[in-house]
C-alpha cells in the first residue's frame, strides 16, 4: 500500500490509496490550508484526490482542516463515539480566532465501528476502525490488515501505566491485532 506522510507542526498525516483517490488520517491544524496543500503537493498529493476523512480525535491539530477539506470535495468520517465531539470544537476554535472554518455536522458520513470493515472493503482498504479512548474519549484508531495501526494521539504502550486503565484496556485492544508498524500523529 502507498502511504503518503503529511507532516507539518509537529504532526503527522496519511494519505492511504484507494480504489478511487485517497483517504486522509487526521486533517491538519486551523487556518492553514495554504501551508497542508504545499506540504501535500511536495509529497504528490492533490488535494482534490482525497474523498474521505478519518480524523482520530476531534482537536485542533487532527479535525481543524476538516471543512475546508470537505468543501474540496472529501467527506468526513465521522465515529459513532465522536458525534458529540465536533461542535465544543467549533465553539473552542471561535474563542481563538484561528482562521477555522466551522465543520458543518449535517454532511458528514456517520459510522458505526461495527460498519467500518465493510466501509473500508468499499474503498479497497482491508481493516477497520476501533475505539481506542484515553488521550479523549472520541480517540479511534485505523487498524489495516497488512499489520499498520494509525494511532493518532495516544502514547506509546511503553509509557502506559497501569494506573491508566482507559489507555492500557484501548492498548489491549490495539494488541489483538497482529500489529507490525505504528503510525503516530506525533514524533516518527
Amino acid at each position: 500500500m502507498n502511504i503518503f506522510t503529511l507532516s507539518y507542526h509537529s504532526t503527522n498525516y496519511y494519505a492511504l490509496e484507494t480504489t478511487n483517490g485517497k483517504f486522509l488520517v487526521d486533517c491538519g491544524w486551523p487556518g492553514s490550508l495554504p501551508e497542508f496543500t504545499a506540504v501535500a503537493k511536495r509529497k504528490g498529493l492533490d488535494l482534490r484526490q482525497i474523498t474521505h476523512i478519518f480524523v482520530t480525535h476531534f482537536h485542533m491539530d487532527h479535525a481543524g482542516l476538516a471543512q475546508d477539506l470537505k468543501d474540496l470535495g472529501a467527506k468526513l468520517i465521522v465515529m459513532e463515539s465522536q458525534t458529540d465531539y465536533i461542535q465544543p470544537l467549533n465553539e473552542y476554535l471561535r474563542t481563538k480566532n484561528l482562521g477555522h472554518t466551522e465543520i458543518r455536522t449535517n454532511d458528514n458520513l456517520s459510522l458505526k465501528f461495527s460498519e467500518s470493515r465493510s466501509f473500508l472493503h468499499g474503498l479497497g482498504l482491508a481493516g477497520e476502525i476501533i475505539p481506542t479512548p484515553g488521550h479523549s474519549p472520541d480517540h479511534a484508531t485505523l487498524i489495516l490488515d497488512d499489520g499498520s495501526a494509525f494511532t493518532g494521539d495516544l502514547p506509546p504502550r511503553f509509557l502506559v501505566t497501569d494506573e491508566q486503565a482507559e489507555l492500557k484496556a484501548s492498548w489491549d485492544r490495539i494488541d489483538q491485532y497482529k500489529i507490525t508498524r505504528l503510525y503516530p500523529a506525533h514524533g516518527g
